[in-house]
């Protein structure tokens, strides 16, 4: 058990607020605490530890930033002695106050597990086996390690997790890179969007080309043509996203997409209507085409028999059958 609290008002000048050890907040700029302590003033203690470098906030850092910006002199804290309560403890009394009102987010679950290991020094084992499954977390050493790599990813990369730009799969994915590529990744991040199924494939296409050039993961989306598609002020993100995947695409399958800028070429040369697909196989590995279309009613089955047979006499229409 912990020793008793006392609840008292304070000067927010006592509470050293470099120390930033049991800090939980991914974000410490909360519009509805500031809001509420606009309207309300101050609801709950903040909680602090008494040490002889000063007050040490425990619990509450979103709290003080607020009242801070609000210009609140001082505050309420319940304040726990220096000398008598664990702070592994202390800490678990933090992460309770914060899962009794939100669900933390990796960066936050990944802040708690760092900060347990390298200011407490918990075992990586106790680690696994109590602390991940209170996060909500499979216990399992992998699972430890992807969540303390993801704790020392860059700033500019945790923003765009934090903006939704790259998901948390993406994230670890770069997290084992280094620092430059981190950033080279996430300002690249900042003018592209990706869906979550292309952001694997795109990562996948960098890591392709990385292991085959001996380049850093990187190299590719700093190209010539790459800059060029990502300044383009006429395309949206996700357009801009779309051309930089179909870039590093054709990058890593040169001979593939020479065949299929055949295959196109020779299919728009045949002038078919659109409702009429004609595809390859997707990597040319087998000979022949597929036909499709569709039709509502009986007359407009004929055109399109009639369009076929049109190209079936043209002679572009055996190049077609030619493209490897």
């Amino acid at each position: 058990m912990l020793c008793a609290m006392v609840i008292q008002e304070i000067s927010i000048k006592e509470i050293n607020l470099g120390d930033e050890r049991f800090r939980i907040s991914e974000d410490l700029d909360s519009a509805p605490v500031l809001e509420s302590l606009r309207e309300i003033g101050q609801l709950n203690p903040v909680l602090v530890l008494d040490e002889d470098a000063g007050k040490i906030i425990v619990c509450g850092f979103r709290r003080i930033r607020a009242m801070r910006k609000l210009g609140i002199p001082r505050v309420f804290v319940r304040i726990l002695p220096g000398q008598s309560p664990d702070p592994v403890r202390a800490y678990r009394m933090a992460l309770w106050d914060n899962l009794a009102g939100r669900q933390l987010n990796p960066l936050e679950k990944a802040r708690f597990l760092y900060n347990l290991r390298k200011n407490f020094s918990v075992a990586d084992d106790t680690l696994a086996k109590v602390y991940l499954p209170l996060l909500g977390l499979n216990p399992a050493e992998n699972v430890l390690e992807s969540y303390l790599l993801l704790h020392a990813i860059q700033p500019a990369l945790r923003k765009c997790f934090l903006d939704c730009r790259l998901t948390l799969a993406s994230v670890e994915a770069v997290s084992e890179m280094p620092a430059t590529v981190q950033n080279r990744i996430a300002s690249l991040m900042e003018k592209i969007r990706l869906s979550a199924s292309l952001q694997r494939k795109f990562l996948g296409l960098l890591q392709d080309l990385a292991a085959v050039s001996g380049d850093e993961l990187d190299v590719p989306v700093r190209s010539p043509e790459v800059l060029e598609i990502i300044e383009d002020s006429r395309l949206s993100p996700f357009q801009r996203g779309e051309k930089v995947y179909q870039f590093l695409y054709n990058l890593r399958n040169p001979k593939l997409s020479q065949a299929l800028a055949q295959f196109l070429a020779k299919r728009r040369s045949l002038r078919l209507p659109g409702s009429i697909r004609i595809s390859a196989h997707p990597f040319f590995e087998e000979p022949g085409v597929r036909v499709e279309f569709e039709a509502p009613d009986v007359e407009r089955f004929r055109d399109l028999a009639s369009a076929l047979e049109e190209a079936a006499r043209q002679p572009e229409l055996r190049e077609l059958f030619c493209v490897k």
